[in-house]
């Protein structure tokens, strides 16, 4: 197993804090010790089925409100 490490310093204040995994496989991400979850952004999300602006009205369908087609489909 490829075991990356980084170190940074965090922002001050107790806003949250973003970490962008775009440009690594899969994997699980630590922080001080602690699991923080799976990630996957190399999953890409299709290509088309996007929409400029969205309608929420009507019944349900998973392919409503799509966005960012064609961008990793998971992002922390």
């Amino acid at each position: 197993m490829l075991k990356m490490q980084s170190k940074f310093t965090t922002p001050a204040g107790d806003d949250p804090v973003a970490i962008d995994f775009t440009g690594m496989g899969k994997g699980e991400a630590w922080v001080n010790g602690q699991s923080i979850g799976r990630y996957w952004p190399t999953n890409i999300a299709p290509q088309s089925g996007c929409v400029n602006s969205c309608n929420y009205r009507g019944p349900y369908s998973a392919s409503k409100c799509q966005k960012k087609c064609g961008q990793p489909s998971q992002i922390l």
